[in-house]
């Protein structure tokens, strides 16, 4: 399969890389930061993979169409077409909202919410028709309920949600399967220096080849097989989500505010 990944020099679009490489797959990496890009495939997995034509990779800046252009290109021009987006560029910012940075506050919703919406609108007519297409969207634990301190980070992906859902039924006419999974916190870059209530109550559990692993598995099952829209990962992410499904607003919102507020 080939398969296209967004923020993938580092962290968990790096580390699924390097899983579905080794699987087999071919293998476009894209990102805005191209110096650590490079840095990154400075590996023999992924040396190998250039020798045997199975990687691309290059800039792309997921708010600009005309990047997301070129890169679906340079997809084409050397695979011959695309299987798989998995949507995982994004970024987080922490703190109780008045006291951040706005300009920040509004860059996260344009590479979190608009990035993925370009994604899923560019991807569309390329995945179409292709046996067992995907698109599988980086949403989050803090898509199940809002989390205090993380407020814009959760509100967008409660966006990524709503459009995977939507997307899933409308999509399936073309054959493409729209997909998210949902991690609680995971150790790598984007979390490495936040400091957030839930984080010092649950700890971080997974790290990003846990999330590797499922990416892999998903991008390489049947669509037949994915009977779910949302998946996930790791115990307590999977107990809040099954929680959620039966719980009452009030019951949940308790829940949280013992997880995430002091």
């Amino acid at each position: 399969m080939n398969i296209f990944i967004t923020g993938a020099s580092r962290g968990i679009g790096l580390a699924t890389a390097k899983r579905l490489l080794a699987k087999g797959h071919s293998v476009g990496l894209f990102d805005i930061d191209t110096v650590e890009l490079e840095r990154a495939i400075d590996d023999k997995t992924f040396k190998k993979a250039l020798k045997g034509n199975r990687l691309v990779h290059g800039h792309l800046d997921v708010i600009d169409p005309e990047a997301w252009d070129t890169a679906i290109d340079h997809m084409l021009e050397n695979f011959g077409g695309i299987d798989v987006l998995i949507n995982n560029a994004g970024v987080l910012v922490s703190g109780a909202l008045p006291n951040t940075d706005l300009d920040k506050q509004l860059s996260l919703i344009d590479i979190n919410c608009k990035g993925v919406l370009i994604g899923c609108h560019k991807l569309a007519p390329h995945l179409a028709d292709r046996k067992n297409a995907k698109i599988i969207n980086l949403s989050s634990a803090s898509a199940i309920y809002g989390q205090s301190e993380v407020a814009t980070y959760s509100a967008s992906k409660f966006f990524v949600r709503g459009l995977t859902e939507g997307l899933n039924i409308e999509y399936a006419e073309l054959g493409i399967k729209v997909i998210d999974v949902m991690p609680l916190w995971v150790k790598s870059d984007m979390t490495k220096d936040i400091k957030v209530t839930s984080i010092d109550r649950l700890g971080i559990n997974l790290n990003v080849d846990d999330v590797a692993k499922t990416l892999c598995k998903l991008s390489a099952q049947p669509n037949r097989k994915l009977s779910r829209t949302h998946y996930p990962i790791g115990f307590p992410a999977k107990m809040l989500h099954t929680a959620s499904q039966v719980a009452p607003d009030s019951l949940m919102r308790f829940i949280n505010s013992k997880i995430g507020t002091k």
